[in-house]
Order: structure tokens, then sequence, then C-alpha cells
């Protein structure tokens, strides 16, 4: 089978993982503003150094998913690879959430089709047509 190369072709899969991506980062760094205004009241409790530590983490990886999502508009081969290494830690985030939340079966239903999305998502940025846009 020849290989065809399409100039020019914007793939809509990238360009919606690259907006969701970037909708993530944007929750994540209203998240960790929240946080942050009710930061004071877990200071007392002594939980304080964790909670900082746990909301710099947020803002890197809020910063670093709004980051790829521009790289992937653009289609940056780095951005790419960094969106990829983001979706899989999403991907292995997601079956904490049910447990940390003590959430009935739904939440879990809802994140075991998050993670069959992520996952199909994940194969198809790494198909050779897709790779081909980002050359």
């Amino acid at each position: 089978m020849p290989i065809t190369f399409r100039v020019g072709y914007r793939s809509p899969l990238v360009s919606a993982v690259a907006w969701a991506l970037m909708l993530l980062g944007l929750l994540g760094l209203g998240l960790s503003g929240y946080l942050f205004g009710h930061m004071s009241g877990f200071a007392a409790a002594g939980h304080s150094w964790w909670l900082m530590a746990g909301q710099a983490l947020l803002v890197l990886a809020s910063a670093a998913s709004i980051a790829s999502g521009q790289g992937l508009l653009r289609r940056l081969e780095w951005a790419r690879r960094l969106s990829l290494g983001l979706l899989a830690l999403i991907l292995f985030s997601l079956p904490v959430l049910p447990w940390v939340a003590g959430s009935p079966v739904i939440l879990g239903l809802a994140c075991l089709a998050a993670s069959a999305a992520l996952l199909w998502a994940l194969r198809e940025l790494n198909t050779m047509l897709v790779r081909q846009e980002f050359a």
C-alpha cells in the first residue's frame, strides 16, 4: 500500500484533543485558585505543606496542559509527545477518582468510559497519518 502525504491536512481529532487539554488546564488553574483562597483554613491543621506541594503540582500540570494544547494546534512534535504523556497520566489517575471521592458506581462507570475514550485518543495520536501532520 503506497504512503500518501496529505499536505496541509489538519485532522479534527488533533484539534479536539488540543482544545480539551487547554480546557483541562484552565479548569486546573481555576481549581488551584479556589484552593489557594481556602488554604488559610487548612494551615491551622498542619497540612499546609502537603497542600502547597499538591497545588504546585496542579499548577505545573495545568501549565503543561495549556502549552501542549497550544503546541498541538500549531502541529509541533514536542507538543504531540507531551500530550501523549499527559493523556497517559490522566488515564492512570482516573481509576483512583471514585475511590478518593467515595462515590457510587455511576462515577466509576463514567471513569471507565473516559478511560476508554482516552485509550482511543492515545492510539489515534500515535498513528502514522497523525504523525505525518507533525513532520
